[in-house]
C-alpha cells in the first residue's frame, strides 16, 4: 500500500506539470541501503508562465529557500524519512488564469495528503510490510495494525476481505453470493444441504428428505390439497375442505345413510299388514323387519329389492301389535329405521252356532280364537226390532257359551 501511494503521488505531479508547465527541482530519492534508513527528498518549485497574461508574478529571489519539511518515523529496524520542499509563487492578479490556479493548488494540497498518508502508515508499523492491502477491507472485516493485514466478517476472505465464502461452498448445490448460498432449484438450507419440497409444501407441513409430510386436513405432493374429515369414507368427493357427498349419503365425511321417510300402513287384516314408504334416491335394497311388541326375539326380517317401496307382511296373528322397521342400504352401510306400530284385527268367530232355547231364552256357543282375546262383544235383536250389544267374558275352555234373555 505504502509504494501504491507513493506512485500515486509522483504520477499527480506529473499531470501538474504538464498542465501548468512547472518546472521541477529535483526529485531524487535516496537509495536504501540494506538494514539502514530510507529516505525521500521531493523538491518542487512551480511557476505559472505569464507571458501573454495579464498576471504578474514577482521575481523569485535565487536565496529564497523554504524550509525543508523533515519527518522521521522508525519502523523497528529501518528509519524512513521524507523530506519535500514546495515553493509556489502565488500570482497577484485577477485573471482568468486564476481559475487554473486555484485547481492546481487544490491537486497540490491532495499531493501533500498522499504524503502525510504515507507518514501514518509507517508510523502504525506498515510501512512496506502490508503493500497493496486496503485498509478500509472491503468493507467486510477489521484492519489489525499490530499485523497488518485484515480480518474478515463471517462469509468473506482474501488479503482484503473481497471474497465472499459460503457454507461448505454451498454442497455445489448453489452459488455463493455476498456470503450467502443462493440455492439451485430442488435445494434449500442455508448450505443449500437439503432437498427441497414443492412450494415448501405450502406453509402446511414438512420437508423431510424432499417430500412433504403434511399436516392433518392437508394432503398432496405440496401440501396444498385441504383434506375432508375421514377423507369423506370414499362416499363423496373433498372440495374446498367439505365433502359432497354421493347420491344417498350424508353428514360431515358422508359416513351416513338416508333413511326411509314416510313409513305408513295401508292395509290391515287379522293376519296381514300391507306397508309402504317413499323411495331413498341411491339405495341399493332395504331391509324390513317386524316383532311383536315386546317381544324383539321374535324379530323377522326380509331383503327388498331397491325397485320396490311397499311390503306385504303375512302370517301374523290376530289381534296384535307388531313394530314394524324400514331400513335402506348403499355399500352395506344400514341407514337409521322409519317406525310404526300396527295392529293386525282381530278374526272373525268361527263355528257359531244355537245350542238351546225357550220361550224367552237362546243359548249359543263359539269357537275362541287363538288369539288373547280377554272378552267378546255379542249383538243381538229382538223381535221387537230392538238392537242390543253386551260384552261377553271368554271362557277357559275351548268354546265359550252364552244365554240371550228376551222380554
Amino acid at each position: 500500500m505504502t509504494i501504491l501511494r507513493l506512485w500515486r503521488a509522483r504520477c499527480w505531479w506529473v499531470l501538474l506539470c504538464a498542465l501548468s508547465g512547472c518546472g521541477f527541482g529535483d526529485e531524487q530519492p535516496e537509495a536504501p541501503a540494506p538494514e539502514q534508513g530510507v529516505t525521500f527528498s521531493h523538491v518542487y518549485k512551480i511557476d505559472i508562465p505569464a507571458m501573454g497574461s495579464s498576471c504578474k508574478l514577482e521575481p523569485l529571489s535565487t536565496d529564497d529557500k523554504t524550509d525543508l519539511q523533515t519527518g522521521t518515523t522508525t519502523t523497528g529496524d529501518n528509519d524512513i524519512i521524507f523530506r519535500h520542499n514546495i515553493k509556489l509563487q502565488t500570482p497577484k492578479c485577477d485573471c482568468e488564469e486564476s481559475e487554473s490556479f486555484k485547481s492546481l493548488l487544490y491537486r497540490v494540497n491532495g499531493l501533500e495528503e498522499e504524503v502525510n498518508y504515507l507518514k501514518t502508515q509507517c508510523t502504525q508499523g506498515c510501512c512496506g510490510q502490508a503493500t497493496g492491502v486496503d485498509t478500509s477491507c472491503g468493507g467486510h472485516g477489521t484492519y489489525q495494525h499490530d499485523s497488518c493485514s485484515c480480518v474478515c466478517d463471517p462469509g468473506w476472505e482474501g488479503p482484503d476481505c473481497s471474497t465472499s465464502t459460503c457454507p461448505d461452498d454451498c454442497n455445489d448445490n448453489g452459488r455463493c453470493v455476498d456470503g450467502k448460498c443462493v440455492c439451485l432449484q430442488g435445494y434449500t438450507g442455508h448450505d443449500c444441504s437439503e432437498a427441497a419440497c414443492p412450494d415448501n409444501c405450502n406453509d402446511k407441513g414438512q420437508c423431510v428428505d424432499g417430500k412433504c409430510v403434511c399436516f392433518p386436513h392437508f394432503s398432496g405432493e405440496d401440501c396444498s390439497v385441504q383434506r375432508c374429515p375421514n377423507d369423506c369414507i370414499g362416499n363423496g368427493k373433498c372440495v374446498d375442505g367439505k365433502c359432497v357427498c354421493d347420491e344417498g349419503f350424508f353428514g360431515d365425511d358422508c359416513s351416513l345413510v338416508m333413511a326411509p321417510q314416510g313409513l305408513r300402513l295401508v292395509t290391515v287384516t287379522d293376519v296381514s299388514l300391507l306397508v309402504e314408504w317413499e323411495h331413498v334416491r341411491g339405495a341399493e335394497y332395504y331391509v324390513l323387519t317386524h316383532h311383536p311388541k315386546g317381544d324383539e326375539g321374535a324379530l323377522k326380517q326380509v331383503q327388498i329389492p331397491n325397485t320396490e317401496n311397499s311390503h306385504l307382511l303375512t302370517g301374523l296373528t290376530p289381534g296384535v301389535t307388531y313394530i314394524v322397521q324400514v331400513y335402506a342400504v348403499i355399500k352395506e352401510v344400514q341407514s337409521e329405521a322409519d317406525k310404526i306400530e300396527a295392529t293386525t284385527d282381530v278374526s272373525s268367530l268361527d263355528d257359531l252356532r244355537v245350542v238351546g232355547q225357550s220361550d224367552v231364552t237362546i243359548e249359543v256357543d263359539w269357537q275362541n280364537p287363538a288369539a288373547p282375546v280377554e272378552a267378546f262383544r255379542l249383538s243381538h235383536t229382538s223381535p221387537s226390532g230392538q238392537k242390543e250389544e253386551l260384552d261377553v267374558q271368554r271362557s277357559q275352555e275351548a268354546r265359550t257359551k252364552h244365554t240371550i234373555v228376551g222380554e
